[in-house]
Formats: C-alpha cells, structure tokens, sequence
C-alpha cells in the first residue's frame, strides 16, 4: 500500500510537473508574441519618423519656393494697383472728356440758335 501511494504521489508530481512545462511554453509563446509586437512597433514607429522627415524636408522646400516668389507677388500687387489707379483715372478722364464734348456741343447749339449761323 505504501508502494501504491508513492506511486500516486509519483503521478501526481509528474502531472504537475507537466502542468509546469506547458503554462512555461505558454509563456515563452506569449514572449515571442509580445517580442514580435514591440518588433512591429517599433518598424511602424520608424516608418513614420522616416515619414516625418520627408515631409519637414518637403515643407522646407515650399517654404524656400514661396519665399523665392515673394518679390514677385509684392510687384505684381504694385502693378494690380496701378493698373486699378489707371483705369479709375481713365474712367474720370473719359467722364471729363465726355463733359467738355457735351459742352462744346451745346455751346455751338447755342450759339447757332441765338445767330442763326454755325460757330466759326
């Protein structure tokens, strides 16, 4: 009887012994998994800092370029305004021009109707 309890104790520690080895791959498993996860994230995490670094490299490249056309839009907002400060001048002087037309014809008019003769 003695034999058969050490015998059940024997089964008994290599059951558990077995329980042991399987929870320890379960953890080397779960290891590997959380290594291969970390892995990726770390691969993301560069490729967006690899990302990031074109894109500022970019930004500069368009900022230099705005930069560069600056001059060129400060002289065209100078020639958008003169252009406007002409054509307002031109619509005035057309208005004057118009005026004095209209008077030297009523003028002629006038003076046709008070002589009776055209204007010399």
């Amino acid at each position: 009887m003695a034999e058969e309890s050490m015998e059940a104790e024997l089964a008994r520690f290599d059951e558990r012994l077995k329980s042991i080895e399987r929870m320890l791959v379960e953890v080397v498993a779960s290891q590997k998994e959380a290594s291969e996860g970390r892995r990726r994230g770390y691969e993301a995490q560069e490729r967006t800092e690899r990302e990031i670094i074109i894109i500022n490299h970019r930004l500069g490249v368009v900022e230099k370029s705005v930069d560069a056309i600056r001059p060129t839009t400060a002289e065209l907002e100078k020639v958008r305004d003169r252009v406007v400060f002409a054509g307002s001048m031109g619509r005035m002087l057309w208005g004057v021009g118009k005026a004095l037309i209209s008077a030297a014809a009523g003028a002629a008019a006038a003076y046709y109707s008070l002589t009776g003769k055209p204007p010399p």
